[in-house]
């Protein structure tokens, strides 16, 4: 899905209120810090967030992990559109904003090499972003960062999702899940269960982990959704939640994934 018309981020203030995830305009309406309750933790795992989450985190100690809402901030993942991108022949320092907050970020290049993989940061093109949390002369840094371009919409709605139950987990609202349900639901409703008893997503990471040695530049998406008799959108959907569970990454190869 190439060239998706998007409405502007704009337009999810009035959705999501600014991406604050409630009634009131503060985002979140809690100190940065968070000291009530029971930190999430998630050093080994990628935490799905928004740019302002982000740049309201504050360590609570010097030198220690970033936090925001009792969430831990160690490696986040966020989705947003780019504004500008300036060439700085060793790097490309990217603007980014997500309707929440804005946020300027380097992806280090080698300027001897014709590398032709950066091609799809540009103007107007929605990414999807991981790194860690840091902070320099004031201002919020990821560093360890890595660009994916999201040439599926759907990618963007499941990510806000996922950042609303990572930010009500961490205040220690539960979901509620009916018995014999299956406990994913930012699925589109669908067969929660596959033969053998293993769910879609553990068939995917199964699939991707046993030909990860064979296909070290990725398991083609394409190549997945053949094998398991899946929709192509239903397994970017499902490789994106393993992505942000640690379970797999993005391979050299966009449209490719691998097991950790």
């Amino acid at each position: 899905m190439n060239n998706i018309a998007y409405q502007p981020y704009g337009g999810y203030n009035q959705d999501y209120n600014g991406g604050d995830y409630n009634n009131t305009s503060g985002g979140f309406d809690s100190n940065g810090g968070g000291s009530q309750g029971t930190r999430t933790q998630t050093k080994n795992s990628l935490t799905p967030v928004t740019i302002k989450q982000i740049n309201d985190s504050k360590p609570i100690i010097q030198d220690g992990e970033f936090i925001v809402h009792n969430l831990e901030l160690n490696l986040v993942s966020f989705i947003g559109v780019i504004r500008k991108v300036t060439d700085n022949a060793s790097n490309l320092q990217v603007q980014l904003e997500d309707g929440t907050g804005s946020i300027e970020l380097r992806k280090w290049v080698d300027e001897n090499a014709h590398d032709e993989s950066n091609a799809f940061l540009q103007d107007g093109k929605y990414v999807y972003v991981t790194g860690s949390v840091k902070e320099f002369g004031g201002k919020k840094n990821i560093q360890h960062t890595t660009f994916r371009e999201i040439t599926d919409f759907n990618e963007v709605l499941y990510h806000h999702l996922s950042a609303i139950d990572c930010h009500l987990k961490a205040q220690g609202v539960k979901s509620e899940t009916k018995p014999n349900e299956s406990s994913n639901g930012l699925f589109v409703s669908g067969p929660a269960e596959s033969e053998g008893g293993l769910s879609v997503a553990d068939k995917i990471y199964e699939f991707i982990n046993e030909n990860t040695p064979s296909m070290p530049e990725g398991v083609p998406v394409q190549l997945i959704a053949q094998n398991l008799n899946l929709l192509v959108d239903d397994v970017v959907l499902h490789c994106g939640k393993l992505t942000e569970d640690a379970k797999i990454y993005a391979g050299y190869d966009e449209n490719g994934f691998l097991a950790v």
